[in-house]
């Protein structure tokens, strides 16, 4: 199952956004309350993927609106960039409080999944989760934001501050890590 948060009725093309922040610096209410949204859509999924339990993700993402707003008068450069540069440090910043990480356990999927299909699509996302889990955070991050949250090379690029270049090669050792971790599970699984 993809999570694809980018995308949402509240979508915002460059022109509108741009105005949307200058509006939003001015503290006017339906500026700053359309730019939450829209920012929420996308960082949650972002963070998703990164956690390892759905309350811990929307957690990170209204840490991550709050700092957004506390400091949005003194943001500039790309603002996706900036905002995902926020919630990659709030990440990490949250496995360094949590000395270990949780994990979901089977019996409290019975209790909150009304079906079997709605069950392997979260056994599906737990398997990416714990697999993410397993890769450095560079990867981790642009596995993300390729190909869980759909931008493109260039995108990943400017949000990470790094060249195209370089989001290939980790992009490349990521999926070649990600392969070799799912081969170890698969084989794990079967013996």
């Amino acid at each position: 199952m993809k999570i694809n948060s980018s995308i949402s009725n509240d979508d915002i093309n460059p022109d509108e956004l741009a105005k949307l922040i200058k509006d939003a610096k001015r503290y006017r209410g339906e500026a700053l309350n359309r730019l939450c949204k829209f920012v929420y859509n996308k960082i949650f999924g972002y963070t998703y993927y990164r956690v390892q339990q759905r309350e811990d993700a929307e957690d990170l993402t209204s840490e991550v609106l709050l700092k957004m707003v506390r400091s949005l008068k003194t943001q500039h450069g790309n603002f996706l960039a900036w905002i995902y540069r926020i919630a990659n440090n709030t990440i990490i910043d949250f496995y360094r409080r949590r000395a270990t990480r949780s994990e979901i356990s089977i019996e409290s999927l019975k209790q909150d999944i009304p079906s079997v299909e709605v069950s392997r699509d979260i056994l599906t996302e737990n398997k990416m989760r714990k697999a993410l889990a397993h890769l450095t955070p560079d990867q981790a991050q642009v596995i993300t934001l390729r190909f869980l949250q759909d931008y493109t090379n260039q995108e990943v690029a400017q949000i990470m501050g790094k060249t195209v270049g370089a989001v290939k090669v980790i992009q490349y050792r990521a999926l070649k890590a990600l392969k070799e971790y799912l081969a170890k599970e698969d084989y794990a699984t079967k013996n």
